[in-house]
């Protein structure tokens, strides 16, 4: 019996370990597929809690650097929420915006799906901008799924705005400013995505 022993290449807590790694990656991978920002949170501390930095060092840092990202899309995200009605509706007041604002809509609806050709106007987009209910922009942008973001539409919206400094916006419009960071946060991670793969 002690043959048999010597043979099998790991002993039951070696092969516990094992198994432990396994379920870790795994759960990391599901986080990190399904961009869940608790599910990342807490697989990254169970594999660090574990002790497998070194195992699963390449998962941990794609983990990290992903939920830094998913972090910093939800500041941005809360201080969309944090906009007023009267924000959104200076935006709405212009009838000749300056072109830094258009610029700034025309991209964030471009990533929101709307149609590229429509947005050139801004009569149409103070008419998206009165929308209400699920159609009210700050609603979209709550409920918006990354992944529905086609390539070709993250890089018009970041040619349209390529040019613009977010500290230019602030002096000029807030909810703009906002929407510019939410803006070039989700096409910058979408053609992230697309250099990795």
């Amino acid at each position: 019996s002690s043959g048999i022993n010597a043979e099998w290449p790991l002993r039951p807590g070696a092969l516990k370990r094992k198994y432990l790694q396994k379920r870790l990656k795994g759960n990391l991978n599901v986080a990190i597929q399904n961009l869940d920002l608790v599910r990342l949170r807490r697989a990254i501390n169970e594999a660090t809690t574990a002790g497998f930095l070194s195992e699963l060092g390449i998962e941990l840092d794609e983990a990290q650097g992903l939920l830094s990202k998913l972090e910093r899309l939800e500041l941005i995200k809360k201080a969309v929420m944090e906009l007023t009605n009267g924000h959104i509706a200076e935006i709405k007041s212009y009838s000749a915006p300056p072109v830094q604002v258009h610029k700034v809509l025309m991209a964030l609806l471009i990533v929101l799906g709307e149609e590229p050709e429509l947005v050139r106007d801004w009569f149409e987009i103070q008419v998206l901008l009165v929308k209400t209910g699920k159609l009210s922009l700050k609603r979209r942008i709550q409920e918006y799924n990354a992944g529905n973001l086609s390539t070709s539409s993250a890089k018009r919206a970041a040619n349209i705005i390529g040019d613009i400094q977010s500290e230019e916006l602030h002096s000029i419009s807030k909810a703009a400013k906002v929407f510019y960071l939410w803006t070039s946060a989700v096409v910058e991670d979408r053609l992230a995505q697309d250099v990795i793969q």
